[in-house]
């Protein structure tokens, strides 16, 4: 009987454990997803401005350079501009960001960063896309600070607190 209980009390501590820890990877994920999407836009920006690739090619061409689960924003928007069905690059692209939201461990201001991007991409001169994109980066960038700053402060409360959360439940329960 014994046993039983012990097994009982480990499953109940090592699922509280998992969810936090589970937790304390969505913030290191979100870290490294602002990165991801901060070269990607380096990327995109030689594709449209030095290469002057056509822009459903140049977010292709995006794509295969970013990891996942940024790729899917420029895979996706590429691919709807590409089927010619009279959609806009702002309708695209937020219809990728739909996918992405999804996906990611973004927060909602890292999302709106990225959606302040679909009125303006492809639609003015090389010299405007150059500022877009060096404004793009620049607040990714901070963004990016921040996320950091958040995972020197919550890594551990998410890591230890479940496992805590789980001993205590565990308490309250005998």
């Amino acid at each position: 009987m014994i046993w039983i209980k012990t097994m009982g009390v480990a499953c109940v501590i090592a699922a509280f454990g998992s969810g936090g820890l589970m937790g304390a990877r969505r913030i290191d994920n979100r870290v490294e997803q602002i990165k991801t999407a901060r070269l990607a836009m380096g990327f995109l920006e030689k594709e449209i401005t030095y290469l002057q690739t056509p822009l459903s090619l140049a977010l292709e061409h995006t794509a295969h350079m970013t990891k996942p689960p940024l790729r899917v924003l420029f895979a996706e928007s590429s691919r709807s501009l590409q089927n010619r069905q009279g959609i806009s690059v702002e309708e695209a692209w937020e219809s990728a960001m739909v996918r992405l939201k999804e996906q990611a461990d973004l927060k909602e201001e890292d999302l709106e960063i990225l959606r302040s991007a679909a009125n303006q991409l492809g639609a003015s001169g090389v010299e405007e896309q150059k500022k877009l994109f060096h404004l793009l980066q620049e607040e990714l960038i901070m963004q990016e600070e921040k996320a950091r700053g958040k995972v020197k402060s919550e890594h551990k409360l998410w890591s230890y607190g479940g496992f805590i959360l789980g001993v205590t439940f565990v308490l309250i329960l005998l």
